[in-house]
């Protein structure tokens, strides 16, 4: 009896370390169920929060409509959509506050052009410091998408322009608006259109009819001599880029994607011409 007792003691203690193990065990994989929930948890969460960074970085916040912002604003790089380009080069009728702005200095009353036959752009591009600023110019409607789409095309080659804004913001009220052309250059601004005489003489200028386009013009400078041989007019550093070979930066020649795009698009350039030799100048003439 005794030794039977003995037996049942022995196996009750092994079913009870059996059991023990097994409750252990269970335990144990519970924990690490538990502890595999909470790295899937952290990993989704992680994962979402890279999502949401990545979204920000790919999809900043969404630039103003270039139509609202101020000619010579510098804007943030990441917030233009490069597949959206078309929506920061635009071209629109003259509208009444820019004919207010330009009337009695670039446009004054004439019987050659009217305001409804020029259009206001609005662009993009890169300045000298490789910032992406907001450019401005007027141009004849015949022209202003081809222009539209050349603006467009230097912006994607990067291509730097210092300043591009409407030449009466240089306006000096001398000489005719010969003193702001000037002021305008000195400023080395790119400007279109423009209601005067080509200089020194009688005839319009391609520019009064919106059909000629200045790029960055103390590099390109217009280069005209007197019978005597001196130079017609003197700007800033012209000495230094008259020599074309010099490997400056920013000088249109053949070469230059400046020079490619708008001979692309049919224009003419100053730089081919004997006297003057216009480095800044290019036109297309549809009048």
């Amino acid at each position: 009896m005794e030794k039977r007792l003995h037996v049942i003691t022995r196996i009750m203690v092994i079913i009870l370390i059996v059991l023990i193990i097994v409750l252990a065990a269970v335990i144990f994989f519970k924990m690490k169920d538990t502890d595999k929930e909470k790295d899937d948890a952290k990993s989704t969460t992680d994962t979402e929060q890279a999502a949401e960074t990545d979204s920000s970085v790919d999809n900043p916040t969404a630039m103003q409509a270039i139509t609202d912002m101020q000619a010579g604003t510098v804007v943030d790089r990441a917030q233009v959509d490069p597949g959206m380009l078309d929506q920061y080069f635009v071209a629109n009728e003259i509208s009444d506050d820019i004919f207010q702005f330009i009337y009695g200095m670039s446009f004054v009353d004439n019987e050659s052009i009217a305001r409804e036959q020029l259009r206001y752009l609005k662009v993009l591009h890169f300045n000298y410091n490789h910032e992406v600023q907001v450019g401005e110019l007027i141009v004849n409607v015949n022209i202003a998408e081809d222009v539209r789409n050349i603006f467009r095309e230097l912006y994607e080659q990067e291509y730097e322009i210092q300043s591009m804004l409407l030449v009466d913001r240089f306006w000096t009220a001398e000489d005719n608006g010969a003193s702001t052309d000037r002021n305008s250059i000195e400023n080395n601004n790119t400007s279109a259109f423009f209601y005067r005489n080509i200089a020194g003489t009688d005839q319009l200028s391609n520019h009064a009819m919106g059909y000629a386009i200045d790029i960055n013009p103390l590099q390109n400078p217009c280069v005209a001599y007197n019978e005597d041989g001196s130079f017609r007019e003197i700007y800033t550093d012209m000495e230094r880029y008259i020599d074309r070979a010099n490997g400056e930066p920013h000088m249109i020649g053949h070469e230059d994607i400046c020079y490619q795009i708008f001979a692309k698009y049919g224009f003419t350039w100053g730089g081919d011409w004997t006297d003057p030799i216009d480095y800044q100048h290019f036109e297309k003439n549809l009048g």
